[in-house]
């Protein structure tokens, strides 16, 4: 039977987005090529009953594409819930989009293929590796997505992997990038306007020149979305996490106490007096104060510990370091009790010559501290505790900490 024999009505309407392969078949598929997405949601908005669009089929040319494919699904599903959206693609569904879209088609395509994907009869095809397979296998291409991977994963492999890019793509297997300067006279500068972040080398530099700009916006991006994770998290005068990190990182941190079966102390204070600190000396002086209070805090505990500030000179120190004793033969919270109270001793010694203080003893802080999982086995349940008990410190004459109702 010929295309043109089977009943339009009968005929699956499937819309074509990007360089979609042709597909060999008998015309119970009709493919509608379409320019554009919003050429797309506009067909699909206005199909009558009778001619319903079942599929969009899509290919899409670059990762910039893809990535207007996964914003724009859920507005294609909100016009027509029924709409499948079938990508064409040789690399499989991603974690990142499968969400997103129904089928996975790979190409070569054909009308069979179409049908039992339109049919729900096709699995979906996923890929589940991490962005190290990158790493691992050397042969493979390594393309924009795998660049983006490393940024938003926080990895420190996006140069390497660029590098890798740069040689794979111009066949120079001898490529080096070093960070820093400019480099000497036979390397080439990876530089965005003021910003230089190395060299490469190992190339002609009138072919390096162009892949060291491409390289230096990559290391900016990097960089920028560095800055904004740190904005985000942290609090940004002090530099310590800012209150949803803190409770996050906690969070984490109860976890993998459970899993080790190890505990873990928050302990939470403020300065005392320090808005009367503040109305005498001033704000700069008392951000001054902050600033240093979190700097000598971070020079005494661990890399596994945790300062974060809760708001105004409130901080929280999360006690999650779980590489061993913090003394040999001592026992967790007892060494936390020796930490806490050889701090609250150094912000007694500190001095300020800056802003005319002259003396040790001018500033104290209360605090108390709650430990898992004798005091609670969430974040909420510890902080609030610890909390409980700062306040029971000032009560009993600040300068005090309190470990526990036997304290």
């Amino acid at each position: 039977m010929s295309a043109r024999s089977i009943p339009r009505r009968r005929r699956r309407r499937v819309l074509a987005l990007g360089p979609v392969p042709s597909i060999d078949g008998d015309g119970s598929v009709h493919v509608e090529p379409v320019d554009t997405l919003f050429d797309a949601l506009g067909l699909i908005a206005t199909c009558p009953a009778r001619q319903p669009i079942e599929a969009l089929l899509v290919a899409p040319p670059s990762p910039r594409a893809l990535h207007d494919i996964v914003r724009s699904s859920e507005a294609i599903r909100r016009i027509d819930p029924t709409i499948q959206i079938l990508l064409v693609t040789e690399d499989g569904l991603g974690d990142a989009i499968a969400d997103h879209v129904d089928r996975c088609l790979v190409p070569p395509i054909e009308l069979d293929t179409v049908e039992r994907a339109l049919d729900g009869e096709s699995p979906p095809t996923f890929v589940t590796d991490p962005p190290s397979t990158a790493q691992s296998n050397p042969d493979r291409l390594i393309g924009d997505t795998d660049l983006l991977e490393a940024v938003l994963e926080e990895s420190d492999s996006l140069v390497s992997l660029a590098v890798r890019a740069i040689e794979q793509r111009t066949g120079l297997a001898t490529l080096h990038f070093e960070p820093g300067g400019a480099g000497g006279p036979d390397a080439t500068p990876v530089r965005r306007g003021l910003d230089t972040w190395g060299s490469l080398s190992g190339g002609d530099p009138e072919t390096l020149e162009p892949w060291a700009s491409w390289l230096s916006r990559w290391i900016a991006l990097d960089a920028m979305v560095m800055g904004l994770r740190r904005e985000a998290r942290r609090d940004h005068l002090t530099g310590a996490w800012n209150r949803r990190s803190f409770e996050q990182l906690a969070a984490t941190a109860i976890e993998e106490a459970k899993r080790l079966r190890q505990e873990l102390t928050v302990l939470v204070f403020d300065i005392d007096g320090f808005k009367g600190f503040n109305d005498r000396f001033g704000h700069a002086a008392g951000d001054t104060i902050l600033t240093a209070m979190v700097r000598l805090l971070g020079s005494v505990i661990r890399e596994g510990d945790h300062v974060g500030r809760l708001g105004g000179d409130e901080f929280a120190v999360l006690f999650s370091d779980f590489t061993g004793p913090r003394t040999p033969g001592s026992r967790h919270p007892d060494t936390v009790e020796v930490l806490a109270n050889r701090f609250q001793k150094q912000i007694k010694d500190l001095r300020f010559p800056e802003l005319g203080l002259e003396a040790p003893g001018r500033l104290s802080i209360s605090g108390g501290l709650a430990t898992f999982p004798w005091d609670g086995d969430e974040v909420a349940s510890l902080i609030k505790m610890a909390d409980h008990r700062a306040i029971e410190s000032k009560r009993r004459g600040k300068n005090c900490l309190t470990f526990g109702p036997d304290s």
